[in-house]
């Protein structure tokens, strides 16, 4: 096999790895409806997903030969770092429980316009007009998607979606710039160590454990948790491969999946106004990427 052969493999491979990934995390919130539907709630998902995550990543860390030993300074960095990714677990499954799988994830998948805006703010990185343009794009989508909504929808699952998507746009700026050089494997190891820790005490500490109480609610709890737990090193399986950039590109299927397989599952149907704002925060998106990738390539 030639060179070139290896490198095609190797692309070829992380376009599996990463298309797997963005379709078993979109799948993960539509099937946690059932588990809703079963009698559990969004915070008894989270910490069960969490506490899986904190289980099954140190053995994957040993078993490839990391270490799992940070310094202290990296630590208190992954601590923080933690109680976000609580945010963001409890968030993204658990808004579900209150609003519709699409509108859900749409929601989240603001955290990439959330993350240039942040740039901008708190890094005060400079901005090109092609991401002022994505921003304002995205953000008229979610106006749209809200717009016609606020008076119907609970507003729980706004907050939980919102509050999981400006979650997540904090995690990756704050692990951009201080947790660089440090394995990611490792890093997130540690951050569902501590997730697990604050959801768990959330569950016993305010007394909201609810376990599903039919077949179709714990088979909902765990899918969720299964493929929740495995597409998360599946995607840090992929970036290795094919990187970042293009690692992102495909994520932004997660919420096309999650919407297909609410419609034939549960015949969830979102609005036509609610579908374009959906399709103006991908379009931004996917702005702002195609844009950080030909800045990549200068």
């Amino acid at each position: 096999m030639t060179e070139t052969d290896g490198g095609a493999g190797k692309q070829a491979l992380g376009t599996v790895l990463a298309v797997s990934a963005a379709v078993g995390l979109g799948l993960a919130v539509a099937l946690s409806r059932y588990a809703y539907e079963g009698g559990s709630n969004g915070i008894t998902v989270a910490a069960t997903r969490a506490s899986l995550m904190a289980m099954g990543l140190p053995l994957f860390c040993l078993f490839s030969g990391r270490s799992l030993v940070l310094p202290w300074r990296a630590w208190g960095h992954c601590a923080g770092l933690g109680v976000l990714t609580a945010m963001m677990f409890y968030g993204h499954v658990g808004a579900v429980e209150f609003i519709s799988v699409g509108l859900a994830v749409l929601l989240f998948f603001t955290y990439s316009p959330m993350i240039a805006v942040l740039n901008i703010v708190v890094v005060r990185e400079r901005v090109k007009m092609a991401n002022l343009a994505a921003i304002a794009i995205a953000f008229l989508g979610l106006i749209l998607m809200l717009g016609i909504s606020l008076d119907v929808v609970d507003l729980r699952g706004v907050a939980l979606a919102l509050g999981a998507g400006a979650a997540a746009a904090w995690n990756a700026v704050w692990l951009v710039r201080r947790m660089q050089g440090h394995d990611p494997m490792v890093v997130t190891t540690h951050m569902a160590l501590v997730a697990a820790v604050v959801l768990l005490g959330l569950c016993l500490g305010v007394g909201t454990i609810a376990w599903p109480h039919s077949a179709a609610g714990w088979g909902g709890l765990s899918a969720v948790v299964v493929l929740q737990a495995t597409s998360v090193p599946l995607y840090f399986l992929a970036l290795t491969y094919i990187g970042a950039m293009k690692s992102a590109m495909f994520t932004n299927a997660q919420p096309l999946v999650s919407i297909a397989a609410a419609y034939l599952l549960f015949g969830e149907i979102m609005t036509p106004i609610q579908l374009l704002g959906g399709a103006l925060v991908l379009g931004g998106i996917w702005l702002m990427q195609i844009s950080g990738r030909r800045k990549a390539g200068k």
